[in-house]
């Protein structure tokens, strides 16, 4: 479950704090399905950047099944991301010397090794139509496969 209470973000600027986020309260189960919208700037991005805890909040709370991941060593943070948080960036960040398999399985290469990993980036890869792709390379994928 992902909680976030009173959520409040905010960058310094030579005039003051500028807020992105203000009191914001949100609580998501498994199976849950949330859209974020809004004008250009608005602060979507900010959100999610907070929500997969990339950046700390300035104010209030963000737990995912009862952790807060701002509270952890930074190793440990690494670590939680890695296993519990999936993040997809608006610019791709694919490795271009990489197959598409090897980078899906890049988060892999750090934390307990998972013997069934490739077969899992196997299954997901031809759940988003790569199955045939996968030994591609991201400079011969379109714009939309990568």
């Amino acid at each position: 479950m992902l909680e976030v209470t009173n959520l409040a973000k905010s960058y310094p600027t030579p005039r003051g704090p500028l807020t992105i986020l203000s009191n914001l309260t949100l609580s998501l189960r498994p199976g849950d399905a949330a859209s974020i919208v809004g004008p250009s700037g608005s602060g979507k991005s900010t959100l999610l950047y907070v929500l997969g805890a990339l950046e700390p909040p300035t104010a209030g709370t963000v737990t995912l099944d009862g952790v807060d991941p701002f509270a952890l060593s930074s190793t440990e943070l690494a670590v939680f991301r890695n296993r519990r948080v999936g993040f997809v960036f608006q610019d791709h960040l694919l490795l271009p010397q990489c197959t598409v398999l090897e980078n899906v399985l890049i988060p892999t290469l750090v934390g307990e090794r998972e013997p069934d990993a490739a077969e899992r980036a196997r299954e997901l890869l031809d759940g988003v139509g790569l199955a045939d792709r996968l030994d591609h390379r991201p400079g011969e994928l379109s714009g939309g496969e990568r």
